[in-house]
């Protein structure tokens, strides 16, 4: 499980493990900005600094969720939560069941965002194509916490995760909100002869072009 804090002075972090100082022997915290950072995406800060009061009763980093591995027993409960947009004439029960046969589904890694009391607030798949390649598909929010920017953060703490394990990570997706979403995430819109499945729209991250092996899981449509 990684948390995600509030800096005080309003933006968001990604807690990504702790440490020790190799000379003292320091607790540090390690973590990640959720937030393009021209000097750098990983920070570390003492941990009892991280941790104390700026002010009485006004602490510098406060816990807003955590994201953790969704687990199969969870599946039931969360997966519905992408049911109106995705669910066709079947039931709940047989949309959370196809989603649980669904090739994509099994060979994927999907991320729960949960708020500081639990809440469940969204998931999203990440599928490992290739070393620095993941995709990233069926994005859902929990219905009654929709329109809050949680799909934007869900997306951006779990493609930190990933870039915590390997700066040089490609995402790839199919936008089926609007574009600019995405594009404030680092996604840029594919050339057109690459968008094969629209309205649902293409997009990657980078400015390097698009390899053969990348346009092939975006003909398959991952």
């Amino acid at each position: 499980m990684w948390t995600i804090y509030r800096h005080t002075k309003g933006m968001l972090y990604l807690k990504v493990g702790t440490a020790l100082h190799s000379e003292s022997c320091q607790p540090l915290e390690i973590y990640r900005t959720l937030y393009d950072n021209d000097m750098a995406p990983l920070w570390a800060r003492p941990q009892a600094m991280f941790h104390e009061e700026v002010t009485p009763g006004q602490k510098r980093f406060t816990e807003v969720g955590t994201i953790r591995v969704l687990m199969p027993e969870d599946e039931a409960h969360y997966l519905c939560f992408g049911f109106d947009a995705w669910g066709g004439d079947c039931s709940v029960d047989e949309f959370v069941a196809s989603c649980t046969i669904n090739r994509n589904h099994v060979r994927g890694t999907r991320y729960l965002l949960e708020s500081s009391n639990g809440e469940p607030l969204g998931n999203l798949n990440t599928l490992r194509f290739a070393r620095g390649l993941v995709g990233i598909a069926s994005m859902s929010v929990n219905p009654l916490h929709r329109g809050m920017g949680y799909g934007s953060i869900l997306t951006r703490a779990v493609m930190e995760l990933l870039r915590y394990e390997d700066q040089t990570t490609r995402f790839m997706l199919f936008s089926e909100v609007r574009p600019s979403m995405y594009e404030r995430l680092g996604f840029r819109r594919v050339d057109d002869e690459y968008q094969f499945h629209l309205p649902s729209v293409a997009m990657v991250t980078g400015d390097e072009p698009i390899t053969e092996q990348q346009v092939s899981f975006l003909r398959e449509y991952f």
